[in-house]
């Protein structure tokens, strides 16, 4: 059995998603951050989401808020 990821974003850099995954508090190895072209998709393990309210000030995403 696979684990499930919801798309969170998508950002300007590696580094974008990953401070937006930090600052959110999600562990490391629950996000999946892939390169798409010019873009970086930042996904989060739906477990690890349960009923969570994720800040976003929008610093580095290119699509608005999730």
């Amino acid at each position: 059995m696979g684990w499930e990821f919801e798309q969170a974003g998508k950002f300007g850099s590696e580094k974008a998603a990953d401070e937006y995954a930090r600052r959110n508090n999600i562990d490391p190895r629950d996000v999946q951050i892939t390169r798409k072209g010019d873009e970086v998709e930042l996904s989060i393990r739906r477990s690890a989401l349960d009923g969570r309210n994720l800040r976003d000030n929008g610093e580095g995403r290119r699509d608005g808020w999730g």
